[in-house]
């Protein structure tokens, strides 16, 4: 007679908890609103593209959940989702970065990785659920059966929406065992866009390697102008500070047909300044049939490794080539541009530079090198006012102060 008894006593009392939830809910949520805050805060400063969702559970859902608590055994167990927050990023690495800032910021209680431990509700389907101690934050009453902890999860824009939808299907159906061809059909739905995560991530490795090389690329270009130009331009870019490049953990997806594999290797040998064999392969590209734009850019590249081997001549033959084929190809008219500067043709440097600037208004290194241009004629006036069209871009940018400097002792300011 006991057992009935001690069921009874184990079901909460609605009433109760209603006056209490209504009584404490504005501090919960104030709570809630300094969290969310502090998270945006810390990831706006990141590169990531972030949407936040977060929300106080209501009374009804706190009600239910306690209830089904109840039902399925867990008496003592207290709940962790009162305070719910939701990270959406659109790729895998992104949710690793995010939940590695709030493990640094945040004392955390508990991190579980969702996926194959989980019922079939998820299907395997991965989400991260962290759970941050908000007892510093939250020194008010606690609502009854409720630990101080907020749920934060980490999902990508596709497990959000796989949760999303497997949420309304399956949770809200309370389906606990939905027939075979529907598990089979979900399973089939949450393998795909797992995949397509998996593969979304592979490509942005793909163009981050790419991202990498290029700079690399430019790096070495410049490195050239540096040795081979007059004395002005070895002053202004003598350690320019350029960005140190993150280093790409994961090898970059490899292409599969010719022509994408030649690109892929011939940007591979330019980067790790095997510039003999990327000219060999750019040769060898060149003889494919290519859309203007793509024989453009290779035209340029191939340029780019010539200028780097001091075959200024044929640098430029390959520069004027990637601007016939492209004239809005604004990085072939800049390094053509640099090329006649170091053949001290300044009046077709000074054009190349303007019609790049024209393309494209927002290049502080071009304007820093039409001012050093500018300066090697000696009309220090046109110098200065691009410096300050440079510095007006990127105030912190070096080169362009320095020479800034220079020419204004020499103007007598």
């Amino acid at each position: 007679m006991l057992q009935p008894k001690s069921a009874t006593t184990s079901i909460p009392e609605r009433k109760r908890l209603g006056l209490l939830y209504d009584r404490y809910r504005h501090e919960y949520q104030e709570t809630l609103n300094r969290l969310y805050k502090q998270i945006r805060k810390l990831l706006v400063k990141t590169d990531i593209n972030f949407n936040i969702k977060y929300r106080l559970k209501t009374f009804d859902s706190y009600f239910e959940k306690l209830l089904r608590m109840r039902r399925e055994g867990e008496s003592f167990t207290l709940l962790n989702d009162l305070l719910g927050m939701r990270v959406i990023v659109p790729f895998l690495e992104d949710v690793q970065q995010v939940q590695n800032i709030i493990s640094k910021h945040f004392r955390i209680v508990e991190i579980e990785h969702k996926g194959a431990k989980n019922s079939f509700r998820e299907f395997s389907y991965d989400s991260i659920h962290i759970l941050v101690d908000i007892s510093e934050a939250h020194t008010g009453t606690t609502i009854p059966y409720m630990r101080k902890v907020c749920e934060i999860q980490i999902r990508t824009i596709l497990q959000d929406a796989w949760a999303e939808v497997e949420h309304e299907l399956i949770y809200k159906a309370d389906l606990k065992l939905p027939n075979h061809s529907i598990k089979r059909k979900l399973a089939s739905l949450n393998a795909s866009l797992t995949l397509s995560d998996i593969i979304f991530q592979e490509i942005r490795d793909y163009e981050k390697g790419l991202a990498h090389w290029r700079e690399q690329r430019h790096e070495s270009f410049l490195e050239k102008v540096k040795e081979d130009s007059p004395i002005s331009l070895m002053d202004t870019l003598s350690n320019p500070e350029l960005p140190a490049k993150e280093k790409i953990a994961m090898e970059p997806l490899k292409p599969k047909n010719s022509l994408e594999k030649d690109i892929f290797e011939a940007l591979e040998a330019h980067s790790s300044h095997k510039y003999s064999v990327a000219i060999s392969i750019y040769n060898r590209i060149l003889h494919n049939r290519l859309e203007p734009r793509i024989r453009s850019i290779i035209y340029n590249h191939r340029g780019m490794a010539h200028f780097v081997q001091s075959e200024y001549q044929k640098a430029l033959k390959d520069f004027s080539k990637a601007i016939k084929f492209d004239n809005q190809n604004a990085n072939a008219h800049n390094n053509r541009g640099m090329t006649y500067r170091i053949l001290q043709d300044f009046a077709h440097a000074l054009d190349d530079f303007t019609v790049s600037l024209d393309l494209n208004p927002y290049q502080h290194e071009t304007y820093h090198m039409r001012a050093l241009t500018y300066h090697d004629i000696n009309d220090f006036s046109s110098a200065l006012d691009n410096c300050h069209k440079s510095l007006n871009l990127k105030p912190d940018f070096k080169p362009a102060k320095y020479l800034k400097k220079l020419i204004t002792s020499k103007m007598g300011y």
